[in-house]
């Protein structure tokens, strides 16, 4: 019977190590999967060519999504405070010091007049200020810059997780403040314009 208990417990013992070491090697193959697609991010940040298409929209004040779900078919539309833009086109293009954006936009318009009813967030031309921060440490990237349209100056600001997933800000003279989840992808040669 002693025999029985300790082959029991030496068996324990045995599997106990054996699953200690392969957890072990799943979390350094998960961080060896993260350190590859931050660097990958990185490179694609750092070429100054990248596409953003969001996913969500994320308006400052409630009441836009509030308005939203008593709308019929909003409820699948607007999520708690936030509104799925998957399905809309959508997309900030950067290609070296020139953006091609189109974002859908929802919350107050300050001043109607000045944006002539365009659906959304629309530029196409010179950006400047164009700033990159990368924090290795945290494999967070933040990107900044700021176009000016005749009649009015947007701010763009990103933070971009080691994997691509990444929030933009936009800040306008015109409009309230919102800001956008989505992804970071290689720009195409065919990228989608307005």
């Amino acid at each position: 019977m002693k025999k029985y208990i300790s082959l029991s417990v030496l068996f324990l013992v045995f599997s106990s190590f054996s699953f200690s070491q392969t957890r072990a090697e799943r979390n350094q193959l998960k961080k060896e999967r993260i350190e590859t697609a931050y660097n990958s991010t990185k490179e694609l940040i750092e070429s100054g060519r990248f596409q953003f298409e969001a996913l969500w929209a994320n308006p400052l004040g409630n009441d836009v999504a509030n308005i939203g779900q008593n709308i019929s078919g909003g409820g699948a539309i607007f999520q708690g405070g936030r509104v799925d833009v998957s399905s809309n086109d959508n997309f900030v293009n950067i290609d070296g010091k020139k953006t091609d954006l189109f974002l859908p936009y929802f919350g107050r318009v300050f001043f109607p007049k000045r944006i002539n009813n365009q659906g959304g967030i629309k530029f196409k031309g010179d950006i400047t200020n164009y700033r990159i921060k990368i924090n290795e440490d945290k494999q967070i990237i933040t990107i900044k810059f700021e176009a000016k349209t005749e009649n009015d100056y947007l701010k763009f600001s990103y933070r971009i997780n080691s994997g691509g997933s990444a929030t933009l800000t936009v800040s306008s003279t015109n409009r309230q403040t919102i800001s956008y989840n989505g992804d970071i992808k290689i720009l195409n040669a065919d990228a989608k314009s307005k």
